[in-house]
């Protein structure tokens, strides 16, 4: 009896020790600052956690190109507005403003927060109209080493807002943001590869509003030498930013560094990744526009397998117009060439068929030499066989029927020359 009432005791003071314990849990805010237990199947308090509660999966994250925490042009677009409004009454409020700021960004001892609300606050500044007072763009200078700073920082709050007010400072100045796109591309360059998707996604999107907005041909050179980076997304992203730089440029911006355009590309159409000579293949064709002579000097330099290559990736895209004159009119040629005898020409009268032919190409000479081309609605197979028919037809008129004016091993031949002989009319041989 006593071991029983025992046990029941024992029983009662373990059942209180674990209600002391669930009485004792912090609340959910609290536990959030605490590393959360393992889910199992049987744990009530994971299972019951809302979607939208701390730790959960970001739902807006994963639909990016980029993946979970990636971020694109759109979200840099709305963000160069989704700051606190300011007024500027006088140079002198811009100027201790800016000044503030450069103290703020050029040590990162500060707090984090207080960093990144300085970078919004230039983008504050930008909405208010700084842009208009002389004074900004004298401190816009001395903000070029704290703005590489903040690309920099290990906290990719910190740098996702440096790249989105770099980006918004080329998209309100263009040309004049010149000295500080180019000591900011670089260290965007350095982001590319980082592991961390909101920076990485964040660097290239800076640098597409650069190259949109900002065309300083001292940054042609700092694209080209990332083209032959040693890592492969760099080189990849590299000829993406090269092809959307030759679409969105104008060529006398890019004459200077012409030489320098043609040898990336040559190297990348010779790139050992799969994914980085696709992209320097979409270089070719803006290439072409702006320079079409050194386009295809570059073309008749390849192997041809890259020239392959190349005719067959231009060809998928519809751009037909990009290949060289002389691969245009043999790839014409060789489609005539390959195409059935057509019966509406073997049915036709010879010399009919020999006045069109005459006329067609007479036609094609007079056009300009870069719109000369195979007509590819002549068969070139019936074309020749007119062109013989009617070379003998004249021979028989002419009285110099030879034995070379016919089709070799034909009976033609011995009843023309029967009937010549006899003194009879030739029209039966032109028959």
């Amino acid at each position: 009896m006593r071991r029983l009432i025992c046990k029941r005791i024992c029983d009662y003071k373990s059942f209180d020790d674990e209600e002391s314990v669930d009485g004792n849990r912090p609340s959910s805010a609290a536990s959030a600052f605490k590393v959360p237990a393992p889910k199992t199947s049987g744990n009530p308090v994971n299972s019951a956690r809302k979607p939208g509660s701390a730790g959960g999966p970001k739902v807006g994250g994963a639909s990016k190109e980029g993946g979970a925490g990636a971020v694109d042009e759109d979200d840099f677009i709305k963000a160069f507005t989704d700051v606190p409004s300011v007024q500027i009454y006088s140079s002198r409020e811009l100027e201790e403003t800016l000044n503030k700021i450069r103290e703020i960004l050029s040590d990162d001892k500060h707090d984090w927060d207080q960093r990144a609300n300085a970078l919004k606050k230039i983008r504050s500044l930008l909405v208010a109209g700084a842009a208009q007072y002389d004074c900004f763009f004298q401190h816009l200078r001395l903000l070029d080493g704290a703005l590489k700073l903040s690309a920099k920082d290990l906290r990719s709050q910190v740098v996702r807002e440096a790249c989105i007010t770099v980006a918004h400072l080329s998209t309100v100045l263009g040309n004049k943001f010149d000295h500080g796109a180019e000591a900011i591309v670089p260290t965007l360059f350095n982001l590319v590869p980082n592991s961390a998707k909101v920076m990485a996604t964040s660097g290239c999107a800076a640098i597409r509003f650069i190259i949109r907005h900002t065309h300083v041909p001292r940054l042609i050179p700092l694209i080209t030498s990332n083209c032959t980076s040693k890592s492969v997304p760099v080189r990849r992203r590299s000829f993406e930013f090269l092809d959307l730089l030759l679409q969105e440029w104008q060529t006398h911006s890019l004459e200077r560094h012409a030489a320098v355009l043609v040898e990336t590309i040559k190297k990348g159409i010779h790139d050992a990744d799969a994914e980085a000579r696709v992209e320097a293949r979409k270089t070719y064709m803006g290439l072409r526009n702006h320079f079409p002579g050194e386009a295809e000097t570059l073309y008749n330099s390849l192997e041809p397998s890259y020239q392959k290559s190349l005719q067959t990736y231009l060809k998928s895209s519809g751009s037909v117009a990009s290949l060289p004159q002389s691969d245009r009119s043999s790839s014409s040629s060789q489609e005539s060439l390959n195409r059935p005898f057509s019966s509406k020409w073997s049915t036709a009268n010879p010399s009919t068929v020999a006045g069109r032919v005459s006329a067609g190409s007479s036609k094609a000479s007079s056009l300009p030499g870069s719109l000369q081309r195979s007509r590819s609605d002549i068969d070139v197979n019936a074309a020749a066989g007119a062109k013989a028919h009617h070379a003998a037809g004249q021979s028989v008129r002419n009285g110099r029927l030879g034995a070379g004016a016919l089709n070799p091993g034909s009976y033609a031949s011995l009843e023309c020359e029967a009937f010549w002989r006899s003194g009879r009319t030739a029209k039966l041989c032109s028959v």
